[in-house]
């Protein structure tokens, strides 16, 4: 009787457990971007750099004789730093891609796997729905069937999770892991 209600148990804490991640992940569904909404800064990611400010309750040197009609308000967010190439095409395109990448993962459960060229064939309608996530503006293969940067350099897609993949472009220098790389998520 005992292994009957701890068994009871640990199915309904599963089932609030999975409920709970249904819910929070269902009210993030986006539409695919096309061309139309590609510029808007609503749908790109959250920069990790921007961080609450600390509150405290000295004021800091900066503040200390300022007006307090102009002083920022405690706890207030810092100015956002920006990022290099923060409007760039190159940015809003791995944008799109990586965005896409999370439709994807939300329509079947976890990010297409494979190389760049097995997921770019997944995502263009090689899915078990045949559904295309790349939008076709930005759809630039080599002969390898690898999807390309701006700069023509393929992608590189980097599986941090089941649900989320780093999107990474070599940048204008077209080498991999240097300063003016591009990663979205």
């Amino acid at each position: 009787m005992r292994r009957r209600l701890v068994a009871v148990a640990g199915i309904i804490v599963f089932a609030v457990v999975a409920l709970t991640w249904w819910l929070k992940d269902a009210g993030h569904t986006v539409p695919p971007v096309t061309s139309a909404s590609k510029n808007t800064t609503a749908d790109r990611p959250v920069d990790a750099s921007v961080v609450p400010a600390k509150k405290t309750s000295a004021a800091s040197p900066a503040q200390k004789g300022a007006d307090p009609a102009t002083a920022p308000e405690e706890g207030a967010m810092p100015a956002r730093r920006a990022q290099p190439f923060e409007d760039s095409p190159a940015r809003i395109e791995a944008e799109a891609v990586a965005l896409n990448l999370r439709h994807f993962g939300q329509r079947f459960g976890g990010n297409p796997v494979g190389t760049n060229a097995e997921i770019v064939k997944t995502l263009n309608g090689g899915n078990p729905q045949g559904v295309r996530y790349l939008p076709q503006e930005y759809l630039r293969l080599n002969a390898e069937g690898e999807l390309l940067d701006h700069y023509g350099t393929p992608y590189f897609f980097h599986q941090n999770s089941a649900t989320v993949m780093e999107v990474r472009s070599a940048g204008s220098d077209r080498i991999l892991w240097t300063s003016d790389d591009i990663v979205v998520q």
